[in-house]
């Protein structure tokens, strides 16, 4: 603003104040900036006194809340005081209580110590007594169970003997020769070398008569046969004896030449093996050369089970300890009638006489300790009976039978079958002369007829050889 007197601006650097108007213009910022300071000061002020009014109001409800809240803090901290206290009483008793069993466990293995002293001042003597009572109960359960089996084993052989007899099993000397015949039921039991020569009839009954008394015998013994043997009974009228590897390893089979039985239901039908083992006959309805002739396969068939029985017996002798001879042998092996004798009836015989056995070729399991127990007993040692898959004293499906068995090799039966099969054969001999039927005989007769009328005398079908 410029200077009314002197009419030139103001500027207090380089022109100081020359007049009152130049000093009141200076003071004017200066003067309102005051007013402003004044006004906002006022404006405070009354805002102040307006809170402060309000707080005077608002005084009473305030500090009861925060009254609150503090006691509110004051009784939580209470309960947690209380609540460690009751935790610290708790350690503590469960402290004191650890300390005690502690204690009381010392003093536990204290007197477990002492007791172990005790009585280990006398251990040694105790064991020893205990040892000896327990080695003496066991030598008298042994000795009753060696005694026990020993009866039962005289009890097998006396039933044998006796079924024997029943079937009438007996030896005949033929003449002044040291060989011998051997009977069953009244009928020769056949030698499998002669079988060419043997009615159908007579060959079919004696097998039948040595297939009934060999399963009685392997009942009475309690032996499992490798070929199994199935008797006659309801829709199977004749003996038939299975192979080594279909032996008890099938269900019902038919009876061989029949159709399988179809009565079964659905389910049945599929639980049936799809394979079906076929047993070989213990029979025949022709010779053995008319056989052989007309049907290869029965001939065969029949030739297998023979010597499946034949390898049966010579199994059951070599099991009981009945000398068979030479095991390789097909003579000794096959000779059912002496070794079906020497089994039930001859080894019994030489035993009560003797008080011996045939030697064996091989030493049984456990030989050495039975032979002491029977020493024990005071008789003779004795193996009709002996081993057998019934019961668990020298039982031959353990390791140490199984091991026994092994020791008596036989010939395979499809090797016998061979070698009887080839002998039988080279003895069918072409025949000297042929023997006609009658009905052969009426057409010579009719020619014989003819050639009298013509030409005068005949033969009647025979040639007369003139002697030399």
């Amino acid at each position: 603003m410029n200077c009314d007197i002197c009419c030139r601006p103001h500027n207090a650097q380089r022109l100081p104040f020359l007049c009152a108007v130049d000093a009141r213009n200076h003071c004017y910022e200066g003067r309102i900036k005051n007013l402003q300071a004044l006004m906002e000061n006022e404006t405070l002020q009354k805002e102040i006194n307006d809170l402060l009014a309000q707080d005077k109001a608002d005084d009473g409800p305030g500090r009861s809340v925060v009254l609150e809240s503090l006691s509110a803090s004051q009784r939580s901290a209470e309960d947690r005081t209380e609540q460690i206290i009751a935790q610290a009483e708790k350690l503590k008793g469960e402290i004191a209580a650890a300390r005690k069993e502690i204690a009381d466990r010392k003093a536990a293995l204290i007197r477990r110590k002492s007791d172990l002293a005790s009585a280990s001042s006398g251990i040694a003597a105790r064991r020893t007594r205990q040892l000896e009572e327990t080695e003496r109960s066991i030598s008298v359960a042994k000795y009753k169970w060696t005694r026990s089996a020993d009866q039962m084993s005289s009890t097998r052989s006396f039933l044998c003997m006796e079924a024997a007899k029943l079937y009438g099993l007996r030896r005949i000397k033929k003449g002044s020769s040291a060989r011998y015949e051997y009977k069953i039921g009244g009928v020769d039991i056949v030698d499998l070398s002669s079988m060419n020569v043997i009615s159908p009839e007579l060959l079919s009954t004696s097998l039948a008569n040595i297939a009934h008394i060999l399963a009685l015998t392997s009942h009475y013994l309690s032996v499992r046969l490798p070929a199994e043997i199935t008797l006659p009974h309801r829709d199977y009228p004749r003996p038939t004896i299975f192979n080594l590897s279909s032996s008890y390893q099938h269900g019902e089979v038919p009876f061989p030449g029949t159709s399988p039985v179809t009565s079964f239901s659905a389910e049945e039908r599929e639980s049936q093996p799809q394979y079906m083992p076929r047993p070989r006959p213990l029979f025949v309805d022709k010779t053995l050369p008319i056989l052989a002739k007309e049907d290869p396969a029965a001939h065969s068939l029949f030739l297998e089970g023979v010597t499946l029985l034949a390898y049966d017996i010579a199994w059951a002798c070599s099991t009981q300890g009945v000398f068979v001879g030479d095991r390789n042998s097909f003579e000794d092996v096959c000779h059912m009638g002496r070794n079906l004798y020497n089994l039930l009836i001859g080894q019994q015989l030489h035993s009560t006489q003797t008080g011996r056995l045939y030697p064996p070729a091989t030493s049984s399991p456990g030989a050495k300790h039975d032979a002491l127990d029977q020493e024990e007993l005071g008789k003779a040692p004795s193996w009709m009976g002996r081993y057998s898959h019934g019961t668990a004293h020298a039982f031959l499906g353990s390791a140490e039978g199984s091991e026994f068995i092994r020791g008596f090799k036989l010939p395979a039966p499809l090797k016998l079958a061979d070698r009887l099969k080839k002998k039988l054969i080279s003895e069918v001999a072409v025949p000297e002369w042929e023997v006609l039927e009658d009905d052969a005989w009426a057409i010579d007769e009719g020619e014989g007829q003819a050639n009298r009328t013509v030409g005068g005398g005949g033969t009647n079908g025979w040639t007369k050889v003139k002697n030399r």
